[in-house]
């Protein structure tokens, strides 16, 4: 079977390693190494004691050079001395270091690894900056009225390849000057393959949808002389994502609208709406809509396409910022979270979460399950996670849980052949679908204390609290952000705020003891050992209006 990951388009921004050293430069390295080398051979003793001093000198130089690598971006400072050719960059001695460690930990037995895995060497400062470093990336935007946001991302991997994806985009603009913006992060889980599509998909998706919630309603698509879609949904669905399968596209979001419109009155707000109704219909296209097609060309080599990202699932986390309206309005299906940053008139930080967490474990979610499937309160949510199995009681895919029984005896002996392992029916499946991926939402007016945002996945939350991760992006920004009293005298080794974050997540122990050793310690384990240890974190911070201090 081939699964290869696709390549991001747009502004999706989840990737792979950093570069590695080309094969050319490696060759030339090894030739000059060479030629340094030859008139050595060949000289007499008085020769050879010069060469030995002029290499303690050149090892001193090398030390030095090491010494005064800027803390900031880990950049070198030149000296003027003769450079040090390492003949590996970090991230392939990074990849050597965990290569043998994982032969060493695949061949004990399993309970013997966790052990062990404590036992293993720790990467350098510089292997760890390179790890971090690889995959963070910062830029800035203008909105609305002058303001202007920065945006910092970060991730770090467990999973091999990564399973979350991150993506924004502009709203309603061709450029990336815009009043809107979005900012997605999209914990994938059973692959990468759902978290994938839905990072490349749902912004053209989010823009259809504001376009149509804000037409007049004689000119959006599907109105009651153009659309049969709104005359089957008029006579109610429990289920929204099903609807008319032979609707288009925007014919279906209009639809989803429309029906939102009807179960929740009038109280919606535009962003809002079309936040939920692009949610509903993406979880749609991947799950049902991928379904019709595969039935449709009965064509076995394009099983994995199309039926793969329903196999797999993921979180989603979307928030749009308004900088004409001055709010954020955030959309969450799963445990991804957002947090926003606040200072205090003291000068101290507070954070106030953005999103709801849902997951086996939130009673509010439970009760909601109990409601949806009576008689089925013991086993609907079992052992915090739904039907015994899955964390999150909303999710994008994860057809097990929807998919009727039927159709699941039919497809999964093929796709679990084909190497989707999670393409196995759960105990207890009685009354599909259990997940939705239906958002809830929290709507929030800007104000001038509150200076960010963090979006996260939840591995990020695995080793911090809400406050300590309020509390590690406001050092950075205090470091590095725009100050009133002249500069900062705070100092951060990064130069990136999502890098900072992550850096402090992973030298932070369940104590909440900060150690640079447990990073080093940490992220010298390989996959897929490391997911006891830890798991993939992504991370977004939208620094707002960051010229208005």
């Amino acid at each position: 079977m081939s699964m290869k990951r696709r390549a991001n388009k747009g502004h999706a921004y989840s990737t792979g390693g950093g570069e590695k050293e080309s094969k050319a430069t490696k060759e030339k390295a090894a030739a000059a190494s060479t030629e340094e080398k030859a008139p050595a051979a060949k000289a007499g003793n008085k020769q050879s004691l010069t060469f030995a001093i002029g290499g303690v000198v050149l090892l001193l130089g090398v030390a030095g050079y090491t010494f005064l690598r800027q803390p900031g971006n880990g950049a070198a400072i030149s000296t003027g001395r003769a450079q040090y050719q390492p003949t590996q960059t970090p991230l392939e001695s990074v990849a050597t270091k965990r290569d043998e460690a994982r032969q060493r930990l695949d061949a004990l037995e399993r309970k013997q690894r966790k052990e062990e895995a404590g036992r293993l060497g720790m990467l350098t400062e510089e292997e760890v900056d390179a790890v971090l470093g690889a995959k963070e990336s910062a830029w800035s935007v203008r909105g609305a009225q002058g303001a202007r946001i920065r945006v910092d991302a970060c991730q770090v991997s467990s999973n091999d390849p990564i399973e979350d994806y991150m993506m924004w985009r502009p709203l309603g603009s061709e450029s990336t000057e815009a009043a809107q913006y979005m900012f997605g992060v999209f914990d994938g889980h059973a692959g990468y393959l759902c978290a994938e599509q839905i990072a490349a998909r749902i912004g053209p998706m989010l823009d259809a949808s504001l376009g149509i919630v804000g037409q007049p309603e004689a000119q959006k698509p599907g109105s009651k002389d153009r659309s049969q879609g709104s005359k089957d949904l008029s006579q109610g669905s429990k289920d929204l994502s099903q609807g008319s399968k032979d609707l288009s596209q925007g014919n279906r979001l209009q639809s989803t609208i429309a029906q939102l419109r009807r179960e929740a009155g009038l109280d919606w707000d535009h962003t809002s709406l079309a936040l939920t109704a692009t949610f509903i219909n993406m979880d749609y296209e991947l799950v049902e809509e991928a379904l019709k097609q595969y039935r449709k060309l009965q064509d076995a080599s394009k099983m994995d396409e199309l039926l793969g990202p329903a196999v797999s699932g993921s979180c989603g986390l979307v928030a749009v910022v308004d900088t004409e309206r001055n709010e954020v309005v955030v959309g969450n299906t799963g445990d991804s979270r957002a947090l926003l940053g606040v200072r205090l008139k003291n000068g101290t930080w507070k954070a106030v979460r953005l999103s709801e967490d849902q997951t086996g474990a939130t009673k509010s979610e439970i009760a909601r399950m109990q409601r949806e499937h009576p008689g089925e309160d013991d086993s609907v949510v079992s052992h915090g996670r739904v039907l015994g199995a899955l964390m999150p009681s909303r999710a994008f895919g994860d057809c097990r849980y929807k998919w009727p029984l039927a159709v699941q005896q039919e497809l999964f002996p093929m796709l679990f052949a084909r190497g989707h392992r999670y393409a196995t029916t759960p105990r207890n499946f009685l009354t599909p679908p259990y997940v939705t991926a239906k958002p809830v939402i929290v709507r929030h007016q800007l104000n001038q204390n509150d200076k960010f945002i963090v979006m996260a996945s939840d591995g990020l939350y695995d080793q911090l609290s809400d406050a300590e991760v309020v509390d590690a992006v406001a050092q950075w920004y205090e470091a590095n952000g725009p100050a009133k009293d002249g500069a900062s005298t705070l100092m951060t080794r990064d130069k990136n705020a999502a890098t900072h974050l992550i850096r402090t997540a992973l030298s932070t122990d369940r104590m909440g003891r900060r150690s640079d050793s447990l990073i080093r310690r940490l992220l010298a384990i390989p996959p897929p050992h490391s997911r006891r240890f830890r798991d993939d974190i992504s991370v977004t911070i939208v620094t707002l209006d960051s010229e208005k201090e």
